[in-house]
């Protein structure tokens, strides 16, 4: 985005603000303009619907007695120019998002929140259900390729399958790059194990969590592992085998056979985005897009789901904008 325009589109905001004229709004929204807010769980969608929103919002802002100012701010951190709206010493920030010189989304928020990019309701091309059919027989099919290879101890069943620069991910320990790599740390998996038939269980499962089919391995006396990949033309880029539940067991939270949390919700009060953390390595990657998990954006997040309340790590990817992996690390009572 143009720096300069993206000032003229946040002047022409906050001159609308300042006057309580909505029809500045007029020439600079896209007919497909979006109006997200953190305070309110959907989408606003179509420069019409907005229009008609801010123009009685204004209305009833002219007849009470509790003004709002409006000024602008350079928000350094996402390299933007954004409204800051002050209501008695209540702050809000609205940051506008710019395609084709025109303003294609708003996204209001507190001023101290940032994110690398507005995030919207809508799902990217990719993950239309057509494609995401395919993509579940090919993780079925994975799955239960890969647990006739353990169980008969033969990996040329899963070689053909697997991309030569394949990534096993062992969660929060270690990786392995290539598929002879992989290969090989499986076959130290059998000799461990000793007798996977008798000694450990396996079976091909549902993953609720990424919707796709995934190995549960269950050695015997220990924590249940999910070996979960992610496949792109045809062949699995990436291995990751983590617990389920990945937090520690005293924290009664959904674990991967759940739905994930929602991208689009996360900011919505009572829950909480807090402070940037440190990307951790050999963790979760994004099973979409494949970004590794340090490089994702993670954030320290409270949840709150009724009587219980849930403080713990969340990570983000900026490219697909959805949740990756909420590890919660803290159990709140309210």
């Amino acid at each position: 985005m143009d720096i300069e325009i993206g000032k003229k589109i946040a002047d022409t905001v906050c001159e609308a603000w300042n006057t309580l004229d909505g029809s500045l709004f007029e020439p600079i929204l896209r007919d497909d303009f979006e109006y997200i807010s953190v305070w309110v769980l959907e989408t606003m969608e179509g420069k019409d619907k907005y229009l008609e929103y801010i123009k009685v919002k204004f209305e009833s802002l002219k007849k009470g007695n509790n003004p709002v100012v409006a000024e602008i701010l350079y928000q350094e951190i996402i390299g933007k120019y954004v409204v800051v709206l002050n209501q008695g010493g209540s702050y809000a920030a609205l940051e506008p998002t710019i395609q084709d010189d025109k303003l294609k989304s708003l996204w209001m928020r507190p001023v101290e929140m940032t994110l690398p990019a507005v995030f919207t309701s809508k799902k990217p091309d990719y993950l239309e259900k057509p494609k995401k059919e395919k993509q579940e027989a090919e993780y079925e099919k994975f799955s239960r390729r890969f647990l006739e290879a353990l169980m008969a101890k033969d990996f040329s069943l899963v070689e053909e399958l697997l991309a030569d620069d394949v990534i096993q991910i062992l969660y929060d320990s270690k990786e392995f790059v290539g598929k002879y790599e992989v290969i090989s740390y499986w076959d130290g998996w059998l000799e461990r194990w000793n007798e996977p038939a008798e000694a450990t269980k396996y079976e091909v499962k549902h993953c609720k969590y990424y919707n796709r089919e995934v190995l549960s391995i269950q050695p015997f006396g220990s924590k249940n592992l999910y070996q979960m990949a992610r496949i792109e033309n045809g062949k699995v880029q990436q291995l990751i085998l983590c617990p389920n539940p990945l937090q520690n067991a005293m924290i009664r939270y959904w674990d991967l056979d759940h739905s994930p949390l929602l991208f689009k919700d996360l900011t919505v009060m009572p829950h909480k985005m807090g402070k940037d953390l440190d990307p951790r390595p050999y963790r979760i990657p994004c099973m979409r897009c494949g970004c590794k998990s340090e490089k994702l954006q993670l954030y320290e997040y409270t949840h709150d789901a009724g009587p219980l309340g849930y403080k713990g790590e969340l990570s983000v990817c900026t490219n697909c904008m959805e949740a990756v992996e909420f590890l919660p690390t803290v159990l709140i009572r309210y």
